[in-house]
């Protein structure tokens, strides 16, 4: 799905004060001999435009980089379209042209023919983009174990390991070209909470498991792909560059996703159980009474500590975190389609 857009577009209006995306300005001003001050610099101020469920994207006026007229467009078009961006549509060029036809028609904006003609051909200016997939777990407890797994075993081409902090790990952070960031949907709706008449329980469910991967792609590294004009994307150009970004990520061959087994593990009983699954004989490294103990509390997850394991022999119930990386991401649920909870973008033509 595409998570954000920032965008520029040509769009014929009048600009600045009295102008439809008006919204006053920011100035620094300067001592001046002869006036007492003079403006050393002036912004204009970005106008919020509210959405569905009060989501908002921000808007103002510019210039495309051939100086015409243009219009600014920047925030999450799903949470816009939808109110939630647990999931939505990858459509890109879909999207940009519903928001510049909502955003107009709600300004009072009639746009020329020059520019819907420049809109159908993509001629628009890409300044981020982030595209989103998601990775079905069950459940957010498997999701933390996936994280602490990439916390403690994976690093990214080029960007080395990833900042950890809270149900989150970002690769590249604060990087001007692109980033990488796997986080827990579920905690995140407990902290940022979906609107009141969003919070339905099969949408919550939904989001409870979800491994999210983020890719975020500055101005610098669209133009670097060649990906900085709408007209340059296609309907699997989002999913080939976020698959092609992941496939940088190289995980250790010994971290594995055995969520339903190490979740709700004290800190002792997981170091016993790793320990056993790389084929370690815990009889005689633990205390007697140490070795029955554990073995007494693992019994009751399926586990049988008496049973060494071969190195070479991993569990059956053990999943490579890698093959649960690249698997088919989280596909739109069935019971969404077709209702305002997933928002698709129409074929427009005008």
């Amino acid at each position: 799905m595409i998570d954000w857009l920032t965008f520029v577009a040509p769009l014929e209006h009048a600009s600045g004060e009295g102008g439809p995306f008006w919204n006053g300005s920011i100035l620094s001003t300067i001592p001046d001999p002869e006036s007492g001050e003079a403006i050393q610099w002036q912004v204009d101020k970005k106008l919020a435009v509210e959405g569905s469920h009060s989501s908002t994207v921000t808007i103002k006026s510019t210039t495309d980089a051939s100086g015409r007229p243009a219009i600014y467009v920047s925030g999450n078009p799903a949470k816009w379209f939808q109110g939630h961006n647990i999931f939505g549509s990858d459509d890109l060029a879909g999207l940009c042209l519903e928001m510049l036809h909502r955003i107009c028609r709600g300004r009072g904006v009639v746009p020329s023919f020059a520019d819907l003609a420049a809109w159908r051909a993509g001629q628009i200016e890409l300044l981020r983009v982030d595209v989103t997939y998601s990775v079905e777990l069950g459940n957010r407890s498997r999701v933390r174990a996936a994280l602490r797994a990439l916390d403690a075993s994976a690093h990214l081409k080029h960007r080395g390991r990833g900042h950890f902090y809270g149900d989150a790990i970002t690769w590249g952070k604060g990087s001007r070209r692109w980033s990488l960031t796997a986080y827990a949907k579920g905690p995140e709706l407990d902290q940022h909470k979906l609107h009141p008449t969003l919070q339905l329980p099969a949408l919550m469910a939904c989001a409870d498991g979800l491994l999210r991967l983020e890719l975020r792609m500055q101005s610098m590294e669209l133009h670097r792909e060649g990906l900085h004009q709408v007209a340059a994307w296609s309907d699997n150009t989002g999913l080939e560059l976020h698959a092609s970004k992941l496939s940088g990520l190289h995980i250790a061959e010994a971290a594995m996703l055995d969520a339903n087994t190490l979740d709700g593990l004290s800190g002792r009983l997981q170091l016993a159980y790793n320990s056993w699954k790389e084929g370690h004989d815990l009889r005689a490294m633990l205390p007697r009474r140490t070795f029955y103990r554990y073995r007494s509390e693992l019994l009751q997850h399926g586990i049988d500590i008496a049973i060494k394991q071969e190195r070479e022999h991993a569990p059956s119930n053990v999943v490579p975190l890698r093959l649960v990386l690249v698997a088919q991401p989280a596909k739109v649920p069935d019971w969404a389609v077709g209702t305002d909870l997933f928002f698709e973008p129409r074929a427009l033509v005008a």
